[in-house]
């Protein structure tokens, strides 16, 4: 018996006017479809749609299945998506793995330095506050506290 592997995609949809994505998954595997017919004719066609599969569609981010046989096909078809369902947008490769455990580490990881950072840049307590008890509630972890003679915060009290 012969396993088939596969590759994992972890891309986020950053849109050009800065709204929330809003794409269905039909709509992605029909925009990665048109590309892959146009690129590669009928034989990337026949790959992708065999093996590409939307497995997670979050709010901006999206996990894609690949066959490893359509992985080079799929690589040249990404940076050529411009738009999604009519929606304007610019996808960013974060990771590719080999399993969805690899990926939803990443991800974690890849939301809790996104925490961390509006962490840095928050101005008041109350803000600070909150985003403290999202990332332990989120990670399990311990944040990085910065005193307030080190952020030089300003409250709004």
């Amino acid at each position: 018996m012969v396993k088939i592997k596969n590759r994992y995609y972890v891309i986020r949809m950053i849109t050009n006017d800065g709204s929330q994505p809003t794409p269905f998954r039909p709509a992605i595997f029909k925009e990665f479809m048109k590309l892959a017919s146009e690129m590669f004719g009928d034989f990337g066609y026949s790959i992708l749609k065999m093996s590409l599969s939307v497995r997670v569609l979050d709010e901006d981010v999206i996990v894609l299945r690949v066959a490893e046989g359509g992985n080079k096909y799929f690589g040249a078809v990404l940076p050529c998506v411009h738009k999604i369902d009519k929606q304007p947008m610019v996808l960013q490769t974060i990771f590719i793995g080999r399993s969805m455990r690899s990926c939803e580490k990443r991800l974690i990881e890849t939301r809790r330095d996104e925490l961390h950072s509006a962490l840095k840049n928050c101005t008041t307590t109350e803000t600070r506050t909150q985003l403290l008890g999202a990332i332990q509630q989120m990670c399990g972890q311990p944040a990085r506290i910065f005193t307030d003679e080190q952020r030089g915060d300003k409250t709004n009290s």
